[in-house]
């Protein structure tokens, strides 16, 4: 992992900032009496993109410049006020950085023959494991890494094409979402196996390299890509869909007695969506789904039943606090959202705005 230079001169702005900030209000409006969070987050600004926190009061946006858009944030173990960014797909990088100073410290060049799918998770037990894919063949990789280089340790087969989000499951292994989309870094966002899909939901024990287990639904136009888990052990799934059937399904759910099934919602709110959630989380007892093309969030139980919808322009990333009373909304339109996560009522006296287009994952961090 190779460090990177900051400015002087930025750095001294950054650390001005950061000690006015830290006598001010805290980043993420909380109701009084509630726990400070800090929210993380990565956003673009025409042809730039950033990853950092929110700022406290009215303060500008001051994140770290990123090579590439990020996806996924990994607040590190251990090491407070830092977190990975990973490159959306196929990304090339992995970037970390010290989200309360607003700069990049290192960064993870992928080598020519791999690129990554924008995920990555520490484990329970230290591991720091990505998804990435094999440029040659396409097939998809699941490595395990050293927290502080990122250089790679282990590699396995993921099972499939396109892994993206994973999880780690009650007893160690890892529920892994092969999304069964090709796309390459010569390429870009270019789909190239839309009539050959073959998306699946893995379980895999990093112990052996070995798939245990693996889930499809009906249809494999169904593609397979975020998930966020509740206390009860099911599996929110969700869902982006590459075919041409009205109504589509957005979320499935998946629990090791049950398996994988899709979950259904009122025609009325599902088929706006279009098929497309952008992202999903869990507060312990329900899920909830951002769907930007129906500028909305579906809301589940845990269970599977339907339990509601909250419009939100644009709804991209999305976070629940860690006491699970509410879900942290991102919007394409620079909008922070809050709504309680039992009556699915807006807070808007929580919000905040911001003249930036969010990405799709968000990660609070407390104090």
């Amino acid at each position: 992992m190779k460090p990177t230079a900051t400015d002087p001169a930025r750095r001294r702005v950054l650390k001005g900032a950061l000690a006015l900030t830290l006598g001010a209000a805290f980043p993420l409006p909380v109701p009084a009496g509630e726990t400070p969070l800090t929210l993380l987050a990565a956003w673009n600004v025409g042809r730039r993109s950033f990853a950092g926190r929110l700022p406290a009061g009215d303060a500008d946006l001051d994140g770290a410049p990123l090579p590439t858009r990020g996806h996924h944030l990994a607040p590190i173990p251990g090491r407070p006020g830092e977190m990975l960014v990973f490159a959306r797909r196929p990304g090339r990088t992995i970037s970390r950085i010290a989200w309360n100073e607003g700069r990049e410290l290192a960064r993870y060049d992928y080598p020519e023959e791999r690129h990554g799918f924008g995920h990555g998770i520490f484990a329970p037990d230290g591991a720091l494991y990505t998804t990435d894919s094999d440029v040659d063949t396409g097939n998809g990789l699941i490595a395990r890494r050293d927290p502080g280089t990122l250089a790679t340790l282990a590699e396995w087969p993921s099972g499939g094409i396109g892994p993206h989000e994973l999880v780690p499951l009650a007893d160690g292994r890892l529920l892994v979402a092969n999304g069964g989309i090709l796309t390459l870094p010569e390429t870009g966002r270019l789909k190239l196996n839309r009539g050959s899909m073959a998306p699946s939901l893995v379980v895999f024990e990093p112990r052996t390299g070995k798939i245990d287990a693996s889930f499809t639904l009906p249809d494999n136009r169904l593609s397979i890509r975020h998930l966020a888990k509740a206390a009860d052990g099911s599996v929110g799934v969700a869902l982006q869909y590459e075919g041409d059937v009205p109504n589509p399904a957005v979320m499935a759910r998946f629990h090791p007695r049950d398996g994988l099934s899709l979950l259904g919602a009122p025609s009325e709110v599902q088929a706006p969506a279009r098929g497309y959630a952008a992202s999903v989380a869990g507060n312990g007892r329900r899920f909830a789904a951002t769907c930007p093309k129906g500028d909305a969030v579906l809301v589940w139980e845990s269970d599977g039943a339907y339990a509601g919808s909250v419009a939100i322009p644009q709804a991209s990333g999305i976070a629940a606090t860690p006491d699970g009373n509410r879900f942290v909304v991102s919007s394409e339109t620079g909008l922070i959202a809050q709504f309680d996560a039992d009556t699915l009522a807006p807070r808007p006296e929580l919000e905040r705005r911001f003249p930036v287009r969010w990405d799709n994952h968000l990660s609070l961090v407390a104090g």
